[in-house]
């Protein structure tokens, strides 16, 4: 009795096959790139709505939404540039204002100074160590940290970099990570800080607008958001300490904010005819706030920006 023969693949049965799953492959993986990339996008959409949730809770509790600048006993203008709390960036006032200088909450009589100090310098009001009495009188945290990635300047930048920036101030950090760094005993990917500008609806008041001469004043029509408020981050962020990446709301000579005010500007409320020459209109949002992150590829102002708004961008 004749023994059966065995029946398999011959060699190039088994390489048609693989050259087939090959070819599928090279297929799928632009389309896998592009559902990672999706996700991405939608993760930080997410993200901002969070936020924009947890601002309209701060404003519940306070009144308005917290601003974007560094303490002014006035509330009129900008602090000075030799004033400590000229970098207090948005970035951090947005942090403080969503968990609290120390993330333990937010201290309801706080006036955004650096030195975690009230009107009345002698009151500290974020404590190295609070007592239960000063943690009980706190709002929020407005943000669950677990899902939010809350950072310093020297965790995000590089220590030598961060300049003026306040060094233990808080930065909210978008979902795309461009970053793995080690802090203690554990790695946490870090994310571009989001932009933070609150709008000022008063009417035109050149004081309001820090370090810009008279000649470009034409970029802030109604002077509704101060460009200048999260300039220390975006000089931080764009350092060759840092990558050296063309950030495109940095400008020189310092600062006219034209790309800045052409990003924000709403694109269906023309510019008034008598508005002077290369003027950029009417911002979005002119009552409330904008958010911005920088996107996957890090770099503010570009396409691939995620925001409470859509970016004017050709």
């Amino acid at each position: 009795m004749k023994a059966e023969k065995i029946k398999g693949f011959t060699l190039i049965e088994l390489l048609v096959v693989l050259a087939i799953i090959a070819a599928l492959i090279g297929l799928l993986m632009p389309a896998l790139g592009q559902v990672r990339k999706y996700a991405g996008n939608v993760k930080q959409k997410s993200q901002i709505g969070s936020i924009e949730i947890a601002l309209t809770l701060y404003k519940m509790d306070f009144g308005q939404y917290p601003p974007s600048h560094g303490y002014d006993p006035n509330n009129l203008s900008p602090p000075d540039p030799n004033h400590p709390d000229y970098a207090y960036s948005g970035v951090q006032t947005l942090a403080e204002a969503m968990c609290g200088m120390d993330l333990l909450g937010v201290e309801p009589n706080s006036t955004f100074r650096s030195d975690a100090k009230g009107i009345n310098s002698a009151d500290i009001l974020y404590p190295p160590n609070p007592t239960k009495a000063n943690l009980d009188k706190r709002k929020g945290p407005y943000l669950d940290r677990a899902n939010i990635g809350v950072f310093q300047p020297n965790q995000i930048f590089k220590p030598a970099s961060i300049g003026a920036l306040k060094s233990d101030g808080h930065m909210i950090c978008d979902t795309f990570t461009t970053q793995s760094v080690k802090i203690g005993a554990k790695y946490y990917k870090i994310g571009t800080p989001i932009l933070y500008f609150r709008a000022n609806p008063s009417a035109v008041n050149t004081q309001l607008i820090r370090d810009v001469s008279t000649s470009d004043l034409k970029y802030h029509i109604a002077n509704i958001y101060n460009y200048t408020d999260n300039y220390d981050v975006i000089i931080t962020a764009r350092s060759p300490a840092n990558g050296g990446k063309d950030h495109k709301f940095y400008e020189q000579p310092f600062p006219d904010g034209s790309t800045f005010y052409n990003f924000i500007s709403d694109p269906m409320i023309p510019i008034p005819p008598t508005a002077p020459a290369g003027s950029c209109g009417r911002p979005v949002h002119p009552d409330s706030f904008i958010l911005i992150s920088a996107g996957p590829d890090g770099i503010y102002g570009t396409k691939d920006d995620i925001c409470n708004f859509a970016p004017n961008i050709q």
